[in-house]
């Protein structure tokens, strides 16, 4: 347990470099050793690193954010409409608690909204370019994925709006924002691999990294602010 307090984000690292090795050698089945350990070594080290006696609410919302991405990482590891579907409602709700935590960490104030509108205006263009491309391919998937892009863009400027607090705007810079971002490429770019460019499968160890390196900023930012 020491490790993981000390060292939690080096050791996910290490898991997910090894993921990332699996998928470039093709070793799928493997899988099943690394991939599941990830958010479980982040929600450790978080825990371990928490005051107990302190933000137990958001604490609560930040666990149930992270097994809910558990589970839609475990979906997604198998192919079928079902479990993509479920993986997806899974992240949905992720997110959903990660807006709500962020909200709950700063309030949105109307003379700080000037960084969220120009949030939106980037999310808007970024998700346009996607929807460009991936669009005609998606089918009866339309919907569900531009939900999706709806709750996540939220998240991200739920992230955004943290500039408004003094106390937390330097862990929005450091982790949060940053981290929102590269959830945001992970996923634009897993939306690339399935529906437009299927058969390139170093995309594979792109979404990973991006969406590893996400992770873990966002669980450094809130073992940081749970410190107190």
């Amino acid at each position: 347990m020491r490790l993981l307090k000390k060292h939690g984000i080096l050791v996910f690292w290490f898991f997910l470099l090894a993921d990332c090795y699996l998928i470039l050698i093709e070793k799928e089945s493997l899988r099943i050793f690394t991939k599941p350990l990830l958010i479980p070594i982040l929600l450790f080290f978080i825990f371990l690193n928490a005051r107990h006696n302190l933000f137990k609410h958001t604490k609560t919302l930040v666990f149930l954010a992270l097994i809910f991405a558990w589970i839609g990482d475990i979906s997604l590891m198998v192919s079928g409409a079902v479990l993509f579907i479920l993986g997806l409602i899974a992240f949905i709700i992720a997110h959903i608690f990660f807006i709500v935590t962020f909200l709950r960490m700063h309030p949105p104030e109307l003379k700080h909204s000037q960084e969220a509108f120009i949030g939106v205006a980037i999310l808007f263009c970024w998700n346009y370019f996607v929807l460009h491309f991936i669009g005609p391919n998606l089918g009866v998937m339309k919907w569900p994925i531009l939900i999706y892009m709806l709750v996540i863009s939220t998240m991200a400027v739920s992230t955004v709006n943290l500039l408004g607090s003094r106390s937390k705007k330097n862990l929005a810079i450091s982790f949060f924002i940053p981290g929102a971002a590269l959830f945001l490429v992970s996923d634009s770019v897993l939306a690339l691999k399935m529906f437009l460019y299927t058969d390139v499968s170093f995309l594979g160890v792109v979404v990973m990294v991006s969406y590893g390196y996400a992770l873990s900023l966002l669980a450094d930012g809130f073992a940081r602010y749970f410190r107190g």
